[in-house]
């Protein structure tokens, strides 16, 4: 599955998360996330943003490995990590992936993963190092196939109102065409019970969730 990676300027991740990163199409910083790059040698093609979190060393040193700077003016009606969200599936990528998003302003983090769970062409993946994130939308990127082990721990939260029609295999509670609402958190902890599970959603919005670290590749 093609794919673009988006660097966001929250906390610098270990180096482990980004196993994989050199095979993106792409690799995006919004502002700051530059720094990430920087910091783990990664190659860089576009930084995009108001610049107000990019040192000018990491500026230049963008500049120098050949990727492109596009500048927005500070007054603008988009988060830095929207616009780098836009130019990444303006790639035509099948897959966003997203790294970098915690830390940071409490504002920024929340509209980080509200920007993250708006509905793209390309499916979206958030890897942190509190764990890792897919956004599934009833209409486009409907269901995910998921591996791991008994015991391991999956969550599944509906944004943006309920999510409907929400149907599991290989959890131990298993859901059957059911209603997650927006506003529980009966999705919270579910388990593996073997190696496999599926998720799928038929109305809304469902994030799901493993609060583990998972290298890009996996």
């Amino acid at each position: 599955m093609s794919f673009a990676v988006v660097l966001v300027g929250g906390t610098i991740p270990d180096k482990r998360l980004l196993d994989g990163a050199d095979q993106a199409e792409v690799i995006i910083a919004a502002d700051g996330g530059v720094r990430i790059a920087r910091t783990h040698g990664l190659p860089i093609h576009l930084v995009v943003g108001d610049l107000d979190s990019a040192s000018d060393g990491d500026l230049a040193w963008a500049r120098a490995e050949g990727a492109d700077v596009l500048e927005h003016p500070a007054d603008k009606d988009a988060t830095d990590l929207e616009l780098a969200l836009e130019r990444a599936e303006h790639t035509g990528v099948e897959r966003i992936v997203a790294v970098g998003v915690d830390g940071g302003r409490l504002d920024h983090e929340l509209g980080n993963w509200a920007t993250l769970c708006g509905q793209r062409s390309a499916r979206v993946d958030v890897h942190t190092m509190a764990g890792w994130a897919t956004v599934l939308h009833a209409d486009t990127h409907a269901s995910v196939d998921l591996t791991g082990k008994p015991g391991d721990l999956v969550s599944l939260l509906p944004r943006f109102g309920d999510a409907e029609g929400v149907s599991t295999t290989g959890l131990r509670w298993e859901l059957d065409a059911e209603t997650l609402s927006g506003a529980s958190t009966r999705g919270v902890s579910n388990e593996f019970v073997g190696e496999e599970a599926t998720i799928r959603v038929a109305a809304g919005t469902l994030m799901v969730v493993r609060p583990t670290i998972c290298a890009l590749d996996d």
